[in-house]
């Protein structure tokens, strides 16, 4: 009796270790964010960290990096649809965002709708601009406090706050018709 209780307790911790590992792998990411149980966005994971992703239960990956980013993997459709997730790639120009790509983006989250998505680029800059428009047109969410939290991601970018990039500023009125904030406007350049 005795060692079925310690079989049991063993199957327990392992399976405890295995969904802090899952946690562990998100969390890894850089600019790791949970909007929502369903949709997630960070920086660029590494080849590595996407059996964790999948692990985690995320169903789809939207990159929106591209393929001469840093840390860009050339292969990442494969390496994703290889581990069953649906995939989708928007290279987005850091310098000059399209309104087209957020319009592209806007349609590949309703293809995953019901999805657990994860969206991301080299830093979660882009993908964190991105889902901020999809909060506000599809979601709804409140502007302020959605603006505040792509903000936060932002700033984890030391030289790239938002304020800084007059060409994000400008998308994002454009997409969502919400300026920015007196303050965070008055700082760009």
């Amino acid at each position: 009796m005795a060692r079925l209780f310690a079989w049991l307790a063993l199957l327990v911790a392992s399976n405890v270790l295995a969904a802090d590992g899952q946690s562990v792998g998100l969390l890894e990411l850089y600019n790791y964010y949970e909007y929502s149980p369903r949709l997630l966005s960070a920086g660029q994971p590494t080849r590595e960290q996407f059996p964790a992703i999948r692990a985690a239960g995320i169903e789809a990956v939207i990159n929106l990096a591209p393929v001469t980013d840093p840390g860009a993997l050339a292969d990442e459709a494969d390496v994703v649809r290889g581990l069953g997730m649906g995939y989708r790639h928007i290279p987005v120009d850091w310098d000059h965002p399209p309104a087209a790509d957020v319009e592209t983006f806007l349609a590949t989250m309703e293809q995953f709708a019901g999805k657990r998505v994860l969206v991301h680029c080299y830093a979660g800059s882009r993908a964190s601009a991105f889902v901020y428009v999809y909060r506000l047109r599809e979601l709804h969410d409140e502007p302020v406090a959605a603006r505040a939290t792509l903000e936060r991601i932002w700033a984890n970018n030391p030289g790239y706050e938002l304020p800084k990039v007059p060409q994000w500023e400008a998308l994002l009125a454009t997409t969502t018709g919400v300026e920015a904030p007196a303050a965070a406007a008055g700082q760009a350049r």
